[in-house]
């Protein structure tokens, strides 16, 4: 029965969004993802659609730099001038190995091309945000995000960061 009740309270699969603030025409980060990725992930990397969606054993990504649904909206609501956004799917069987992939992508992002970026959960939970030289981790975290973001995986970002409550 306690085994019973661990299995329920892991999460086992996760949607998110990572938005990103950067200055690469819409090809070039495309590939320079592709390519972060592949170079994370070791497994196979698979590219879709000139690499508007990428999947892997542990995630699927979709990126998105033309038509974000309500840009005007995100822009406000995070005070950033965001034109990237990638969607992310985790999968249940690997979800905590692929969310420590994941933090490691985003850490490779930060240093190859060092964008402002908002990392947020179930549509508007801001995980972390990015702005210029500090990453601020939420301290206004549910039970599961607290429970997986663990400081292995804050550290993978390989990023000054800070704690401090963020708005959702």
């Amino acid at each position: 029965m306690e085994r019973l009740q661990e299995c329920l309270e892991v999460k086992s699969e996760m949607d998110c969004t990572l938005f990103l603030v950067s200055n690469l025409d819409k090809e070039t980060l495309k590939s320079i993802i592709y390519e972060i990725v592949c170079d994370t992930v070791e497994d196979k990397v698979t590219n879709y659609e000139d690499f508007s969606r990428l999947s892997c054993k542990y995630f699927t990504l979709d990126i998105e730099t033309e038509d974000i649904i309500s840009i005007d909206f995100l822009r406000e609501e995070y005070g950033m001038k965001i034109n990237a956004e990638i969607g992310i799917q985790l999968f249940g069987k690997l979800f905590e190995e692929g969310l420590e992939v994941l933090f490691k992508i985003f850490g490779n992002i930060l240093m190859v091309f060092n964008p402002d970026m908002v990392f947020v959960e179930n549509g508007t939970d801001q995980i972390f945000r990015k702005e210029n030289a500090t990453v601020i981790i939420n301290t206004k975290l549910d039970q599961y995000q607290k429970k997986y973001l663990s400081n292995k995986i804050i550290t993978s970002l390989r990023y000054p960061y800070i704690f401090e409550q963020l708005s959702n």
